[in-house]
C-alpha cells in the first residue's frame, strides 16, 4: 500500500525537493510533508506496505524506515502546520522517474530560510539552490513570510546583492560603487592565482600554443560545489519515492525551466562595464565579473579564458536558457570577439564541438 494508493495527501520536501526543480545534489534524509490529521494513517498504510516506524522524540514529525532508507513524515516544519492549501500548491514532477508532487517552490525557500539560526546559518548552501529554483519562486512572498527572520533577510541581501533575484521594495539591486571595485577584484583573479586547481586547462583556439589566461572561480562551494557524503542520491529518493509516493513513470528529475530576465537595462550595463579593447587578462576578468552580476545568467562559478581576442567560457547554469544567455551577455560587452561557449546544463553533457564557436559581430 502506498500514500498514494491510500488517498493521502503529501508532497516531497527537503533537499530532495531542491533536487526535483534543479537545485544541486542532496545529503540529507528524504522527507515527506503531510497534515498532522493524516499523519497516523499514513504510519499505518506504510507500516503495512513493509516499511518500520520510529516514534521519535520530536513533536513536529515522525520517521519510517524502508530499509536502511530513513524517511521523515514532516507535519510541523519550522513550527509551522502544513496545510492542504500548501499541499495543493505542490507540482506534480517526475522524480528518478516516480511521479510525485513536489512541494511549491516559495513554500520551499519560505520553510528553508526560516530554518536558518545561530547554529546554522550556511549561506554556501543556500546560494546555490536559490540560484537554481530563482524562476520558480515568488520572493516578494519569501520576504513577507521571512521578515522576523534576521538570517532569512542576510540570506536575501546576499541573493539581491548578487543579482540572483530580484530587490524588494526600496532595495537597490547593486549598491553605489560596486562594479568598480569588483572590477578591480576581477582582475587581480585574472592574472592566475585564481584558477581552479580541479579544472581542466581551458582550450586555446586553433593556432595558437600558449595556455589562454583564465579568470578563477569565485565561489566553488556556493556554487553547488562537492557533493556530500551521498554518492548516489537518486537511488534513495527513489527507493523512498516508489515504496512511500507510489506509482512510477517514466521521466528524469523534474528541474526548473525558467529562462533568466533580459532587458536594454541590463544590455547597456554590460556595454559601460566592460572596455573590449583592454588587455586579454583585464577583460577576462571583467567578463567573469560581469556573468556573474548580469541577471541573465548571474552565476558565480563560470571560468573565462581570453587570449588574442578568443573568449573561453566553461562552467555549468540550471538551464538552457541561461547558457545561451552566456554568449549574449559577452556579445554586448565584447562586440567582435569569437567565443567558445562551452557552458554545460547541470546534470546534462553538452558536447557542440567546433559549432559551438560563435563570432560575435
Amino acid at each position: 500500500m502506498t500514500l498514494k494508493e491510500a488517498d493521502i495527501p503529501f508532497a516531497l520536501g527537503g533537499s530532495y525537493a531542491c533536487w526535483a526543480r534543479g537545485g544541486p545534489e542532496p545529503v540529507h534524509d528524504v522527507d515527506f510533508m503531510l497534515r498532522e490529521e493524516d499523519v497516523a494513517r499514513a504510519v499505518s498504510v506504510l507500516a503495512a506496505a513493509g516499511l518500520r516506524s520510529v516514534d521519535p522524540p520530536e513533536d513536529w514529525l515522525t520517521k519510517v524506515f524502508d530499509g536502511e532508507v530513513l524517511v521523515d513524515l514532516i507535519h510541523h516544519p519550522v513550527g509551522r502546520a502544513v496545510t492542504g492549501e500548501m499541499l495543493e500548491r505542490s507540482s506534480e514532477m517526475s522524480v528518478d522517474s516516480v511521479r510525485m508532487p513536489v512541494l511549491d517552490a516559495t513554500d520551499w525557500f519560505e520553510m528553508t530560510l526560516l530554518a536558518l539560526e545561530e547554529r546554522y546559518c550556511d549561506l554556501a548552501r543556500v546560494l546555490p539552490m536559490i540560484r537554481a529554483m530563482r524562476e520558480q519562486v515568488d520572493w516578494d512572498q519569501v520576504r513577507r513570510a521571512t521578515a522576523a527572520s534576521p538570517f532569512a533577510e542576510a540570506a536575501l541581501l546576499v541573493a539581491t546583492r548578487l543579482s540572483l533575484i530580484p530587490p524588494g521594495d526600496g532595495l537597490a539591486s547593486t549598491p553605489p560603487g560596486r562594479n568598480g571595485a569588483n572590477r578591480k577584484a576581477g582582475r587581480i583573479a585574472a592574472t592566475g592565482t585564481g584558477v581552479s586547481p580541479h579544472s581542466p586547462a581551458p582550450t586555446s583556439p586553433p593556432g595558437t600554443a600558449e595556455p589562454a589566461i583564465v579568470a578563477g572561480r569565485a565561489d566553488t562551494a556556493a556554487d553547488g560545489g562537492v557533493p556530500g557524503a551521498d554518492s548516489r542520491p537518486e537511488e534513495r529518493v527513489a527507493t523512498a519515492g516508489r515504496s512511500v509516493a507510489g506509482q512510477p513513470s517514466a521521466g528524469a528529475p523534474g528541474s526548473g525551466s525558467g529562462s533568466a530576465g533580459s532587458g536594454a537595462g541590463a544590455s547597456q550595463a554590460a556595454r559601460r562595464a566592460v572596455d573590449p579593447a583592454e588587455a586579454d587578462e583585464y577583460l577576462a576578468g571583467d567578463l567573469h565579473e560581469l556573468l556573474a552580476e548580469d541577471p541573465r545568467v548571474a552565476e558565480l562559478g563560470l571560468e573565462v579564458a581570453v587570449r588574442e581576442g578568443y573568449v573561453l567560457v566553461e562552467g555549468e547554469v540550471a538551464t538552457d536558457a541561461r547558457r545561451r544567455a552566456v554568449a549574449q551577455v559577452i556579445a554586448e560587452a565584447a562586440p567582435g570577439h569569437p567565443v567558445r561557449n562551452d557552458v554545460t546544463i547541470t546534470g546534462r553533457t553538452t558536447a557542440d564541438g567546433p559549432a559551438n564557436v560563435e563570432t560575435i559581430q
